[in-house]
Parts: structure tokens; sequence; C-alpha cells
């Protein structure tokens, strides 16, 4: 109650805060609560803070608090507010929710799941040339599913669909709502097929493994857990050429069915790596302090298990 008179008090007037007191902190002079507040229209938090008596703890002085508004020093909280009133409490119609939605192969069964939650999709299929399609209270934004992480984070969309790996890779500030159980996929180590040992051999001499990939964020964690040294070589195109040319001993890809790994005469040495599918995921400030996301979660939720 403190903290949202205090609120009020700075932005001068009513402010729509949703606070989290779950945090947990690492710093050693927070000796009680810790918390940060959300408000629509914003990607992070306008506000953070926690009791730390013990800074003043020779003094004859209960507690201390902080609470830090920088957006609102900064004059930005009612201009990033504007139109979003309306929808703190998931009504209103002045401002669309804007959901990402991911080219290519998770295209379709996006669109799928989001018209059996109930969301209009007619003009969304055949987008043409359009990268935002406006359908009554919803707007989507069409983004590479790579992008998709953070077109949610800095505040371009208020949540998003696209892969685990996606969401890994980005290693953003996102919170996984929905499994959405399509676009299952996993992660693997391959190698040519006729240089069994060669990579083993390297490892010996050079003491580390190289491995071509588009995913160095997703390698690493994987050849730490194994607790195997890896010299990652970063690549945009088609990573199979890594070791048909000599460059890397191995690769990490994803794969579905295996064909382009057969087509290029990779063999499997490792399939633990990853498993990946669809998500639905948001921003930590939009998913706190607007409700239609969460009402969209529950409702893809449904229509997930549903079938």
């Amino acid at each position: 109650a403190e903290l949202r008179a205090l609120a009020g008090a700075v932005a001068s007037g009513p402010v729509p805060l949703a606070f989290d007191f779950s945090i947990a902190n690492s710093f050693d002079y927070y000796t009680g609560l810790v918390f940060k507040a959300f408000a629509p229209g914003f990607s992070s938090s306008v506000a953070s803070g926690g009791r730390y008596d013990a800074v003043l703890a020779n003094l004859d002085v209960p507690a201390v608090g902080a609470c830090g508004f920088t957006d609102v020093a900064a004059g930005q909280y009612y201009t990033s507010l504007q139109g979003a009133l309306d929808v703190r409490d998931g009504g209103g119609d002045d401002r669309p929710l804007r959901v990402a939605v991911p080219k290519g192969s998770l295209f379709g069964p996006c669109v799928d799941l989001l018209e059996a939650a109930g969301l209009p999709v007619d003009d969304l299929r055949d987008p043409g040339r359009r990268l935002v399609v406006a359908a009554g209270d919803v707007e989507y934004v069409i983004v590479r599913a790579t992008d998709a992480p953070a077109f949610v984070a800095w505040g371009g969309a208020d949540c998003g669909v696209c892969g685990t790996d996606s969401l890994f890779e980005a290693d953003l500030d996102l919170v996984q709502l929905e499994d959405l159980r399509f676009g299952a996929c996993r992660f693997v180590v391959a190698e040519p097929a006729g240089s069994a040992g060669a990579a083993d051999a390297a490892f010996a001499r050079r003491g580390s493994y190289r491995v071509a990939t588009k995913y160095p964020r997703v390698t690493q964690a994987y050849f730490d857990s194994v607790g195997c040294p890896v010299d990652i070589l970063a690549l945009h195109g088609n990573i199979e050429l890594g070791p048909i040319v000599g460059m890397a001993d191995r690769i990490v890809d994803i794969t579905a069915t295996g064909t382009t790994l057969r087509e290029n005469d990779l063999v499997v040495v490792a399939d633990d790596v990853m498993d990946c599918s669809a998500r639905f995921f948001a921003g930590p400030a939009a998913f706190r302090s607007d409700a239609r996301i969460r009402a969209l979660g529950a409702r893809l939720r449904d229509a997930v298990e549903k079938g």
C-alpha cells in the first residue's frame, strides 16, 4: 500500500502498477522484501527496491527502503502510458494486443492455433507483403522466429510465438508461458559418416572439438554440460559444409527427420543436446500488467489440450 501511494505521488496521478514481491537478489545489503513494479506500455520494470536494514545497523533506525522510478524521472512515464490505461484490466480497444508471429515453418501451425484460441486470423493467413496485420483488437507483427524474442523484449510486441531454440539463443528477459506442442525438433551433434574417430583424434591433439553451428549458445551449453572444451565456428548458412571441407570436426544443428544430414553424408553422434517446440512467451512487464496476455495464454493452452 505504501509503495502504491508513493508511486501515485511520484507520477502525480493514479498509476496502474503491478508489483512482483517474489524477487530474489544476490546483494548482501538486502535484508527483507525486494520488489519490482511493472506498468502497461513498458518492456521492463519501472521501479524496484527493497529493505536493507543492515546498511544502518549501527544507528537507531529500523529500516531503510529504496524505490527508483527511473523512467518517471526521465519524463517518459505518461508518454508511454497513453493508450495503455484502458487495457490494464484486459479491456479497452484503443490499443490492440500486439502478437509477434513467426515466419517460415512455424507460421501455418501458429495461425491455426491462434484461430483455435478464438483470435481473428483471416487476414493473417494471406498477409501478402504486409509486415503488420491489424485484426480487430489484435495486431500481428510478422517476424523471423529468431527475431521474435527481441521484438517482445524491447516492446515491439506484447507477446509472441517462436521455438525454444530462438528463446535460448536470444538470452533475453522473457517469460515462457505455454508449450504449444508443434514445431517439434531436436538438436544433435553430427560428423561425416566416413571419418569415424577423426574428431576424437583431433580432440586428443588439439584439446577441444571444433564445431560449426548456427546456435553458439546452445552448443556451448551442451559441451559445458558434458565437460568437453569446444571451439565454436558460428556460421549463418550451410553448416554441413564445415566438416565436409575440413573446417570443423562436427556440427550442432536442428533436425526433425534427419533428411538433410543423410543427404550430406553426416551421422548423429549425440542426440541429447536439446529438444525444441514452439512456445508462447511474453515480456515480464507485459505479462504482469496486461491481463489479455494471461487470458490468451489460457486459451492457447485449452486449444492445445483439445488437440
